[in-house]
């Protein structure tokens, strides 16, 4: 599927889906109208494609005797940054297809995938917030948002690079100045702190662990408790070797009886056993060398209070002797870290002072070039809502400057409307009502729908409370909004559906006391025929 924008939704599947039994949905490029009679099913095509973006699901809408539903949504990408995105998310797709899938269970528990693997919504709803605009009563309400202004007035200065350029040396600014109340957090505690560490420092030192050290200290203390076992162990070994009837001299008077038979036996016998009485007094030597080993200068009780020591540092620090090691060095380093804590202090703050003018000088020119889009988007914004049947009515976008920063800068942004002539100027959210909401937001889209980042907008209720000439003037918008991206609208009215590229015709029926919603997609001449018999869709 060719694609004019960087991203559309090309299919969606309902199946199971409330009135839907099983529905494939083919959406256009450009300016797609889903139109039908009240209660055909209208609006659950908008709750589907909500859920897809991320929204919570009802198991009311799991067909009644079905198991489960599924919503699947096939979107066309051709743009290297959203496939970033999703690389970065660990989600990479193929062939430029992103494939989403909710599956919504009778007992209200839900799956979710994306490029068929298993998500979360918050990876759903990230890639709605970024590429994919809902315009309708609840959505109005960011126009509401100063901070949803800034992002507005920037997308339409065409402030990334600036913006960017504050927000990463606000953020180390920040990240500095985290720093230094830490420090000075420590400094007010750093005594007690400091005390602490010293005489743990002291406790480890006076043991000083050693791997090689504790290993030869228990070694030491097995010798000394064996030490009665082993004195009788030599003893016997000796006196079976020693006694009148000893092994000596049953040896000794074996070889004269070998010797003395040497003329008719072989040699070689004679040689075994020289081996063999020389290996056993061999054996008799090193047992009684175990005699000679010095413990007179071993203290059993010094060995056992070592060894206490090391057994009480390691329960009090949960680790083993090597650990007390790493411990004893982290110590350590704390105890320099908090020496040198005001010679840290004095060069963060330092730093704080250089991020700080660097922060401010950059936050300057962003408002600046806020201020100065703010009078060109106020005149544009002003043309284009009059453009919708808002005769006379005026926006006035106010930018003052704060003297602390946030994350936005120093801007401080006043979306301001007069809707009635002479009345004079308040805040949108006191001036307009819902159905103008959508028409500011529409106008305001229909303007920035080259540089904003969004690719995709789904319109619902936007032509509440109008009619005539005024929906003429919305389906003109909503079509210039499709020449950058795709626009799907939900509208009762065939002053907006004849604009459309493609008409998504819902419709129901019942069948074997069931009820069936289903879509027939009309495009080219048939728009026209269908938008004639509409007169008005109810």
């Amino acid at each position: 599927m060719k694609i004019h924008g960087k991203l559309n939704l090309s299919e969606l599947v309902l199946k199971n889906f409330a009135t839907f039994e099983d529905q494939t949905i083919n959406f256009g490029n450009g300016f797609n109208t889903i139109v039908g009679e009240t209660g055909s099913g209208k609006s659950l095509i908008l709750d589907a494609l909500q859920m897809i973006l991320g929204s919570r699901a009802d198991k009311k809408l799991v067909r009644r005797d079905c198991d489960f539903s599924t919503i699947e949504a096939i979107f066309i990408c051709n743009d290297q940054e959203i496939k970033d995105f999703f690389n970065n998310e660990g989600f990479p797709f193929d062939e430029d297809e992103i494939i989403i899938k909710r599956i919504i269970y009778g007992s209200g528990k839900t799956k979710s995938y994306l490029n068929f693997q298993q998500c979360s919504l918050q990876i759903l709803q990230r890639f709605a917030k970024r590429f994919i605009d809902l315009v309708g009563q609840f959505e109005n309400q960011k126009l509401l948002s100063e901070k949803y202004q800034l992002v507005l007035l920037d997308n339409y200065s065409k402030n990334n690079t600036l913006l960017e350029s504050f927000q990463s040396t606000y953020k180390k600014l920040l990240d500095i100045n985290t720093q230094i109340e830490t420090l000075k957090t420590k400094r007010e505690n750093h005594a007690q702190r400091l005390d602490y560490i010293n005489f743990q420092l002291d406790e480890i030192e006076k043991v000083n662990p050693n791997t090689q050290e504790e290993l030869s200290l228990l070694k030491q203390k097995q010798v000394i408790m064996n030490l009665e076992d082993r004195s009788k162990f030599i003893s016997s070994v000796n006196n079976i070797f020693d006694d009148s009837v000893g092994l000596n001299n049953a040896l000794g008077s074996l070889e004269k009886e070998i010797s003395s038979a040497q003329s008719f036996i072989d040699k070689e016998i004679f040689d075994t056993f020289l081996t063999a009485k020389e290996l056993l007094s061999d054996i008799q030597y090193k047992v009684s060398s175990y005699e000679e080993t010095n413990i007179e200068d071993i203290n059993l009780d010094d060995i056992v209070e070592k060894l206490d020591g090391y057994q009480k540092l390691k329960r009090k620090f949960s680790t083993d002797t090597d650990g007390l090691s790493r411990i004893f060095e982290e110590l350590t380093q704390e105890k320099k870290s908090l020496t040198n804590i005001e010679d840290n202090l004095l060069d963060l703050e330092k730093q704080s002072l250089l991020f700080t003018e660097e922060s401010f000088k950059i936050a300057t020119a962003l408002h600046d070039t806020r201020v100065k889009s703010s009078k060109l988007l106020s005149s544009e914004l002003t043309k284009a809502i009059r453009s919708l049947r808002m005769n006379g009515s005026t926006i006035k976008i106010e930018v003052a400057k704060n003297t602390t920063m946030t994350s936005a800068g120093i801007s401080q942004i006043n979306f301001l409307a007069e809707t009635n002539p002479g009345e004079g100027y308040y805040k949108v959210k006191d001036a307009a009502s819902g159905g103008e909401l959508s028409r500011i937001l529409l106008s305001i889209r229909k303007i920035l729908s080259s540089q904003d980042s969004i690719n995709i907008f789904l319109f619902d209720e936007i032509d509440t409370g109008i009619g005539g000439e005024t929906a003429l003037k919305i389906g003109e918008a909503l079509k210039g909004v499709s020449n950058k991206s795709q626009v799907i609208a939900i509208t009762h009215l065939p002053q907006i559906a004849k604009f459309a590229d493609k008409l998504v015709l819902v419709s129901k029926k019942v069948k074997a006391s069931r009820t069936y919603s289903a879509v027939r997609e009309i495009e080219g001449d048939g728009i026209q025929d269908e938008v004639i018999q509409m007169n008005p869709l109810n």
